[in-house]
């Protein structure tokens, strides 16, 4: 069975909470926009922010995402950042 592509829709948008979305919308980090998160360098700033490469670590004050989370949100980008 083949499996099927990570959306932003179905698998992405919805790891990000209602507070997480609106702590980072007036700095420009629109996580909830498929537009915004499609582009390669945005999607791949807010990975580095969400693994601790990058601080401060989101989102801020945790909880930070698992492994599993991480994961997804990797196999996102490397297939292509579907909608």
């Amino acid at each position: 069975m083949e499996k099927r592509a990570i959306s932003f829709a179905q698998d992405i948008r919805p790891l990000f909470r209602p507070v997480d979305v609106q702590h980072m919308a007036p700095m420009g980090v629109l996580l909830d926009d498929n537009g915004y998160m499609s582009d390669p360098q945005n999607a791949q700033v807010v990975y580095e922010y969400l693994k601790g490469e990058r601080q401060p670590q989101m989102p801020p004050g945790g909880p930070y995402w698992n492994e599993e989370q991480l994961q997804l949100f990797s196999e996102w980008l490397a297939g292509g950042r579907q909608p």
